[in-house]
């Protein structure tokens, strides 16, 4: 009886520190941390994990699952162009220039304003409900700190992604 006792908690204890070590993030702020490393690092593979397309919302409310993706236009043609558009504004979070935060010399500090909210409407799609967040960071020499990139968060299965990074350049609408 006594062997099976501490079997029980040793898995109990195996399990709840497994759920701590979890990569994922819970909370915007932790999320947009590990963004904001990621683009630090230089780091695509990690910063793709924390990252969802409108075609993955699309293949979800038309049950279209990972075996049979490819053959629909979301998951086809659509899911491809979005991955690549958000490799593009990794590049261009990671190269800097003119009003964006040079990540390789700042710190993560804390999520900063909303600074626009609201859904994203297909017409054959869901609604998604998202957040666009300006982050503080703190520039080494005391430099400015810049607004951009503006990260785009929606929530996927109960966890925190990012759909989008907003840099100077493609943010005309605000």
């Amino acid at each position: 009886m006594k062997l099976n006792f501490w079997k029980y908690i040793n898995f109990v204890l195996s399990s709840v520190v497994l759920a701590s070590c979890s990569s994922r993030p819970t909370t915007e702020e932790r999320l947009l941390e590990q963004a904001f490393n990621a683009i630090k690092r230089n780091d695509w593979e990690v910063y793709s994990a924390l990252t969802i397309t409108y075609a993955d919302f699309l293949m979800k409310a038309q049950h279209i699952n990972a075996f049979n993706e490819k053959n629909s236009y979301a998951g086809g043609v659509m899911k491809p162009e979005q991955v690549k558009q958000q490799q593009e504004e990794f590049r261009a979070a990671v190269n800097g220039g003119a009003g964006v935060i040079d990540f390789k010399s700042s710190e993560f500090v804390s999520p900063g304003k909303v600074v626009h909210s609201g859904s994203l409407e297909g017409m054959e799609g869901p609604r998604i409900p998202y957040k666009i967040f300006e982050v503080v960071a703190k520039p080494s020499g005391g430099a400015s700190n810049p607004r951009y990139p503006r990260f785009m968060i929606v929530i996927w299965d109960d966890e925190f992604r990012i759909m989008k990074l907003e840099l100077p350049y493609n943010d005309a609408s605000r």
